[in-house]
């Protein structure tokens, strides 16, 4: 049983649900978008403020470490015993150290009473010797009175800091530790870090671009992280506290969100679209019915048609094998029937008589041979009408024939044709052949990808061609037979270029091949020129 199909007004119906139930579930997917955005996001900033955490650590650990090892085994270490070459070899030590670690600003090497022996610090980021004479001024030198002081003493020798022996004391910027560079941390997407100690005391705060950013009062992701820095003067542990603007956190879902709407909108306007067209799909479906019988019937008609011209067309072969026969088989018989007398003639001795029979009969043949002529005439492109053909058009429009072709994509085309028209007197269909056979050639020749190049101009009375490839080119041992029936250099019958020399010749012009400077092979067809009109 055929079912019926449904009203229009249900299919607008179940349109405008469809519509409403889609909308509804992307609103709902952008709110849930953004909420998992927002959770992620916060989950993402506590770890990599966990990270920055560690990585101050590490940091502030590598100095106490470096500063260890020439405590104990630089020449550090055996300052306080004196010595000129001594207090060299400590110089040099702790002014690498100072390079090696660019968050520290100072290095003070003390005597068992705290004076001073050896300070080291910066001087524009520079690592450099201080000298002075009085310890007031070698503190001075490198420590800003308005920092906050971050210093670790190590003890040379026995004995610990403060207990009579030599002593190495480091001071690091507190703000290089949330500061751009290797190890650093940079401030980037509106974060902005401070390092408080146990105490709450700020020891670094972030750049005036990042509070900028936290100014105004919007709502911000905030993250803590505990940092352990034992064997520093400042108590700890430290905290390091983090925040960013919630905009930048889900600034990038907005982009996703953007398009979202904007599907959202289009699917709007498509599902209307539907609902006006779904009002006529009843009508059309029944109209539908009567084109799909009419198409059927004008298949059968175009099929009927298609067997009436084949049939047609075999009886137009017939006809002109019939006629061809015809005019061939009446001089044959006259031939056999000359031959017969030829033959009855030579058996009585009548030479005369045979010799005027023989005659006949190849009177007989040039009118066989005649009629094949004639029929190849009509057949053979080589004895059509010559005219005034433009050889820049033949090349033009071969170049473009062959450009078309999918199996030589990856040949680059170069057209580098005469500004005038450059007329010749030829058969267009054989030229044509010609510029076919050779850009072919060329192409082939590149099968992994070349650059063919078609060019003409005119010399004197003549117009020229060139084609010209990129690839391994013709032994020069090979060109004097390269246009030779049958002899080729590929697996081919060996008759393409002998036919398009031939061709070249009727015309009166001529072909020749050469090796393309820089590589390659470079095709030359010189045919005489006529005058543009």
């Amino acid at each position: 049983m055929k079912s019926l199909p449904l009203p229009a007004g249900w299919l607008t119906g179940l349109s405008i649900v469809a519509v409403l139930a889609v909308l509804l579930a992307g609103v709902r997917g952008i709110a849930g978008a953004r909420r998992g955005a927002h959770e992620e996001s916060e989950r993402a900033f506590r770890d990599e403020t966990a990270a920055r955490a560690r990585s101050v650590e590490t940091r502030l650990a590598a100095v106490r470490s470096d500063l260890a090892f020439l405590a104990a085994s630089s020449p550090v270490g055996r300052l306080h015993e004196g010595g000129d070459a001594g207090r060299a070899g400590a110089e040099s030590a702790l002014l690498l150290f100072l390079r090696s670690h660019p968050e520290v600003v100072r290095v003070v090497v003390r005597s068992p009473a705290g004076e001073p022996l050896l300070h080291t610090g910066r001087r524009g980021g520079v690592p450099v010797l201080w000298v002075s004479a009085n310890p007031t001024g070698l503190e001075g030198a490198a420590v800003a009175p308005d920092r906050p002081r971050l210093t670790a003493t190590l003890a040379l020798g026995e004995g610990e800091p403060g207990s009579g022996t030599p002593a190495l004391e480091t001071e690091v910027e507190p703000a290089s530790l949330l500061s751009p560079g290797e190890g650093g941390l940079a401030e980037d997407g509106g974060r902005a870090c401070r390092l408080v100690d146990a105490g709450g005391t700020v020891l670094a705060r972030p750049p005036a671009s990042a509070r900028l950013a936290l100014s105004h009062g919007e709502p911000a992701i905030r993250a803590e992280a505990e940092v352990g820095a034992p064997g520093w003067s400042a108590p700890g542990p430290w905290r390091l506290l983090c925040e960013q603007p919630e905009r930048l956190a889900v600034g990038r879902l907005e982009a996703v969100a953007a398009r979202y709407r904007t599907t959202l909108t289009l699917n709007l306007a498509a599902m209307g679209l539907a609902v006006l067209l779904g009002a006529f799909a009843v009508r059309q479906a029944r109209r539908h019915e009567r084109l799909e019988a009419r198409t059927r019937e004008e298949a059968r008609v175009r099929e009927l048609e298609r067997r009436l011209f084949h049939a047609e067309r075999l009886t137009t072969v017939g006809r002109l094998a019939a006629g061809i026969a015809h005019e061939i088989n009446n001089p044959l018989e006259g031939m056999a029937n000359w031959l017969s007398l030829a033959r009855a003639a030579l058996g009585r001795g009548e030479a005369e008589a045979a010799a005027e029979h023989l005659g006949r009969v190849k009177e007989g043949l040039d009118r066989a041979a005649g009629i094949v002529r004639q029929v190849l005439a009509h057949s053979d492109p080589a004895t059509a009408p010559r005219s005034a053909v433009d050889l820049n058009q033949v090349l033009r429009e071969t170049e473009e024939f062959v450009r078309s072709r999918k199996e030589f994509s990856v040949i680059a085309f170069g057209l580098d044709l005469a500004g005038d028209p450059l007329l010749v007197r030829a058969s267009p269909v054989m030229l044509g052949q010609v510029a076919v056979n050779l850009i072919l050639n060329a192409c082939e020749a590149q099968p992994e990808g070349g650059e063919v190049t078609v060019s003409s101009r005119r010399e004197g009375a003549h117009a020229v061609a060139e084609i010209a490839d990129r690839g391994p080119g013709i032994p020069e041992a090979d060109r004097p037979r390269v246009f030779e029936p049958f002899f080729s250099t590929k697996d081919s019958t060996g008759l393409g270029l002998s036919i398009c020399h031939s061709i070249v010749r009727q015309h009166e012009g001529e072909l020749t091949v050469s090796a393309r400077e820089g590589g390659g092979a470079l095709f030359r067809m010189k045919l005489p020129a006529l005058e543009a009109s």
